[in-house]
């Protein structure tokens, strides 16, 4: 598993601050439909809301790893939300969350998403990967520094 394979630097959206998960869930559904990648907005956020809903999915240290299963992707998805302020995702440790990783895709993929989630606990576990991220100055320097992060865990 390599993040490289399925994160892509347009697919990481920056926020300064979020007032929480549902929000959070809604202003990425609209940055996901204006890029062309989904067609409904609504239903994607609803989609995270309700699995959000059953339980947090904030892994700690300020990691969270939502996952979805709709038809509204034909493939497996990964994305990432920084928001630098972070957000209260109920994580088990307490620490509002900043970075979350969203995975998405239809029901096919069950294996490929369950190695995702997998791996992205390795990977917040193994470094601060939230220090490192927190001022990242777009999507690309993001982008670089999981890429540099991930490659320290896989050697």
């Amino acid at each position: 598993m390599k993040l490289a394979n399925h994160l892509k630097p347009e697919n990481i959206f920056i926020c300064d601050t979020c007032r929480d998960t549902s929000h959070l869930y809604g202003d990425f559904a609209h940055f996901l439909k204006e890029k062309g990648t989904i067609a409904d907005a609504r239903k994607v956020k609803r989609l995270f809301v309700k699995r959000e809903s059953v339980q947090s999915t904030g892994i700690g240290r300020g990691v969270a790893t939502p996952h979805v299963f709709s038809d509204e992707f034909s493939e497996f998805f990964l994305a990432l939300a920084l928001v630098r302020r972070g957000i209260d995702f109920k994580a088990p440790d307490g620490v509002p969350v900043s970075l979350v990783f969203l995975i998405m895709s239809d029901d096919r993929d069950i294996g490929l998403h369950l190695k995702t989630l997998a791996h992205l606990a390795r990977l917040a576990s193994s470094c601060d990967l939230v220090a490192a991220l927190r001022d990242a100055g777009d999507a690309a320097a993001a982008y670089r520094i999981i890429l540099e992060r991930e490659k320290a865990i896989l050697k």
